[in-house]
C-alpha cells in the first residue's frame, strides 16, 4: 500500500472544497496531517466537495462545520486539547480512533450525538471514505471553559457526575440530541463564516443550546424549585395555550380565542405566558411559524412564495426578511442545501 503525506495548516475561515475533514477541531489552530489509504491513489486536489468551516469564539468554544463529500479515502490526524468535544452527526458516518478506542458512529437512523472528554493533548484519527456525504458540527470547550463555568468544582452548581467525567482520559458518552439542538446544528451549518457581530452573536447562540442539551444528560437528579410566583394552575394554563399555539400555526389563533380557550383574560395570558416560557404569546408564534417555514423548505421541497404563505406572511419578501432576521441566513439557501443533499443521494443510488 502507498502512502502519499500531505501536511495542511487549518484556519478560522471557511475553505470550499479544499479542507481535509479532522474529528473533532483543536481549541488552537495547528497543523493536520493526512495520508491516502488506498491502493495506487494520490491525494486528490480537493479532498472535500462541499463546505468545511472552522472557527473560534471569543467564549474559548471552537466550531468546525462540515456539510460535504468525501472525495478520497484518507487518514487525518489532529491533537485535541483537553476539555469536552461534542460531536452532533446530521447525516453520514464517522470512523475515528482516539489512543486505540474506536469512535464510530452513523446518522442512518437520524441525527445522534457523542461526547467525548481528554485531559492532555491527545491525536485523534479519522478515516475519510470516498464519496460519503456527511453533515455534522463539532464543537470543542476547553477545560479553562469548565474551571471558568465551576465544572471543575464537585461541590459547585454543575453535577458531580459532570466533573467526573471531565476527569476521566477518554472518556465517552453517546448523547441524543433534541429537535432543539439538531435545529442549532443546521443553523451553525447554513450560516456562512463571515466575520459579522450578529452573526457571530446567533453562532454562540446555537452552540451554547448545543451543549447544553449535551450537558442535560449530566444533571443530578434533584429538580430545581419553580419560580414561587408561579403556581401549578397558571403553569397548566400556559402549557394549554402553548398547545393550541403549536395546533394552529397553519390557521393560526388570536390572542382572545387562546385566552378564552385557556379560561384567562388576554392580560392573564400574557403574564402567564410569558412567566412560563420567556416569551410573548405573539413572539413565540413567530418564531414556531419560522420555524415550520424552515421544513417545509427543507424537507417538503415548496417554494418560498408557498411556504411563506403558509407561514402567514402577505409577501415572499416580508416572509425573506423575517427568516433572516431570525436564523441569519435567507430562506433560499435552506432550498439550495435541501438540492445539493437531494443530488447526492442520488448519485449514491
Amino acid at each position: 500500500m502507498s502512502h502519499i503525506s500531505r501536511r495542511g495548516t487549518r484556519r478560522s475561515t471557511e475553505r470550499s472544497a479544499s479542507m481535509i475533514d479532522p474529528l473533532p477541531p483543536a481549541p488552537q489552530a495547528g497543523e493536520v496531517d493526512y495520508s491516502v489509504r488506498s491502493e495506487q491513489m494520490s491525494v486528490p486536489t480537493h479532498p472535500m466537495d462541499g463546505r468545511s468551516t472552522y472557527q473560534n469564539f471569543a467564549s474559548g468554544i471552537s466550531l468546525h462545520a462540515t456539510d460535504a463529500i468525501e472525495m478520497a479515502d484518507i487518514q487525518s490526524r489532529v491533537t485535541l486539547q483537553p476539555g469536552l468535544s461534542l460531536l452532533l452527526l446530521l447525516e453520514g458516518a464517522v470512523d475515528a480512533t482516539i489512543e486505540g478506542t474506536a469512535i464510530t458512529c452513523s446518522a442512518r437512523r437520524g441525527p445522534v450525538g457523542r461526547i467525548i472528554s481528554v485531559t492532555r493533548p491527545t491525536t485523534l484519527l479519522r478515516n475519510s471514505a470516498r464519496g460519503r456525504y456527511v453533515r455534522k458540527v463539532t464543537l470543542s470547550i476547553p477545560l479553562s471553559w469548565f474551571e471558568e463555568h465551576g465544572g471543575e468544582d464537585p461541590e459547585s452548581s454543575l453535577s458531580h457526575e459532570l466533573a467526573a467525567f471531565l476527569r476521566v482520559q477518554n472518556a465517552m458518552r453517546d448523547w441524543e440530541p433534541s429537535t432543539g439542538a439538531v435545529r442549532s446544528a443546521e443553523d451553525l451549518l447554513a450560516r456562512s463564516a463571515d466575520a459579522n457581530v450578529l452573526t457571530s452573536i446567533a453562532c454562540e447562540r446555537d452552540m451554547l443550546n448545543m451543549l447544553a442539551d449535551a450537558l442535560s444528560g449530566f444533571r443530578d437528579e434533584a429538580q430545581r424549585p419553580m419560580p414561587r410566583h408561579l403556581r401549578s394552575r397558571d403553569v397548566v394554563r400556559a402549557q394549554t395555550a402553548r398547545e393550541l399555539i403549536l395546533r394552529s400555526l397553519d390557521d393560526g389563533l388570536h390572542l382572545p380565542d387562546i385566552a378564552s380557550q385557556t379560561g384567562m383574560s388576554v392580560s392573564t395570558l400574557q403574564r402567564v405566558f410569558r412567566d412560563c416560557y420567556g416569551q410573548t404569546v405573539m413572539e413565540f408564534a413567530r418564531v414556531r411559524r419560522l420555524e415550520m417555514a424552515r421544513e417545509l423548505l427543507d424537507r417538503e421541497g415548496l417554494s418560498v412564495g408557498e411556504v411563506a404563505q403558509r407561514a402567514g406572511y402577505s409577501s415572499p419578501a416580508n416572509f425573506a426578511t423575517a427568516f433572516h432576521r431570525e436564523f441569519g441566513y435567507p430562506p433560499s439557501q435552506v432550498k439550495e442545501r435541501a438540492r445539493r443533499a437531494a443530488l447526492s443521494d442520488g448519485e449514491r443510488v
